[in-house]
This record gives structure tokens, C-alpha cells and sequence, in this order.
């Protein structure tokens, strides 16, 4: 029995007959149907954690840095572990966030909307759409995990961060087998 997203409520219904009819425990979670776009706006009363926009990334005011500055960061993030021989996920991750935030759309006025229309209660969906329909942001109502949910735009986006990053990576790579063969070249030369 797989569940999906378009047999969910066929699945419910059945087990809620298995159960006599009864309709769970009384638990605020009961209301929920994560994902189910009809309930987008009806409020639900779950606690849940407010979202931490340091780490989710939603459309800023300005951009962190130019295009020319966001891509020589990224070539000192590469050449700095590199030379250390250490990823650092963190500034990986933050630098990434922010080149990505460009094409970002806007989940931070999606979630206050979405919050004045349920009178600041999460909604039945736990999940916010744009404007087009898209998925755009989602809470998990039992991990308490907030997910950005990443458009084409944003994935176009980091692959070009990606290509930068890996590029120079293989530069400095490539630039170590050649010193190491000169090296090798001058060693061999010396020993004949």
C-alpha cells in the first residue's frame, strides 16, 4: 500500500472505518493534510516555530553582493579549502543561499499573507504557494523543520554556483599535477 498525494484522503477514509469511524485522538494535528492546497488558508491550532529567514532563502531587498562579487567569493571559498584541504559546509552553504536569493522568490511576504489570512494560526496545509500555484515554503508540524522549496529558477542558479566553484577547484588541481611534474621534471634532470 503506497500512499500518495492523490489516493491520501481514499486511505484515510478507509482507516477511519477500520477504526469504527472515530476521527483520531482529539489531537490539533488531526486537522492537518500537509501539502493539500485547498486548506492553504484554514487555521489550525498547532504550535509551531516561527521561521528563521537567516536560513531560508527568500528574495532580499538588495542582493548580498555583485554578480562579479558573488563569483570571486566563490573562488576564495574554493582556493581557502583547497589549501586547507577542509570543506567548511557553513560558509558553503550561507554564500550558495545568497547567490541563490537573487531568483529567490519572495516566501517571507508569501508566509506574513498567508498568516493576516489564518490570523497568525499555521494552516491546514502546513505548506505556502506563490501567486502561480508553485510550492514555495513548507513546515513540518512534528519536526518543527521549515523547507524552502526550490523553483527552476533557483536550481539554475546553483548549478551556476557549482560550476564556479568546481571550476576553480580543477584549476587549482590541475595547477598542483603541474607543479608536481615540473617538480618531477627538475628532480629527475638533477639525479641523471
Amino acid at each position: 500500500m503506497q500512499i500518495t498525494r492523490e489516493n491520501y484522503s481514499q486511505y484515510a477514509n478507509m482507516i477511519q472505518q477500520m477504526l469504527g469511524g472515530k476521527k483520531g485522538i482529539g489531537s490539533p494535528y488531526d486537522d492537518c493534510d500537509y501539502g493539500n492546497f485547498a486548506l492553504r488558508f484554514k487555521p489550525v491550532d498547532i504550535k509551531f516555530v516561527k521561521p528563521n529567514w537567516d536560513n531560508i532563502m527568500t528574495k532580499r531587498s538588495k542582493p548580498a553582493m555583485s554578480e562579479q562579487e558573488f563569483k570571486e567569493a566563490i573562488k576564495e571559498l574554493a582556493r581557502k579549502e583547497f589549501a586547507t584541504g577542509k570543506r567548511d559546509d557553513a560558509a558553503y552553504r550561507k554564500l550558495c543561499m545568497q547567490h541563490g536569493e537573487t531568483v529567490s522568490p519572495d516566501r517571507k511576504a508569501l508566509y506574513e499573507s498567508s498568516m493576516r489570512k489564518t490570523g497568525g494560526k499555521m494552516n491546514a496545509a502546513c505548506m505556502f504557494w506563490d501567486a502561480k500555484g508553485n510550492k514555495s515554503l513548507s513546515y513540518h508540524p512534528l519536526t518543527g523543520h521549515w523547507k524552502a522549496i526550490s523553483t527552476d529558477e533557483e536550481f539554475a542558479r546553483a548549478r551556476v554556483f557549482t560550476a564556479i566553484y568546481n571550476d576553480e577547484l580543477a584549476r587549482l588541481k590541475a595547477g598542483t599535477k603541474e607543479a608536481a611534474a615540473s617538480e618531477m621534471g627538475s628532480t629527475v634532470d638533477y639525479m641523471i
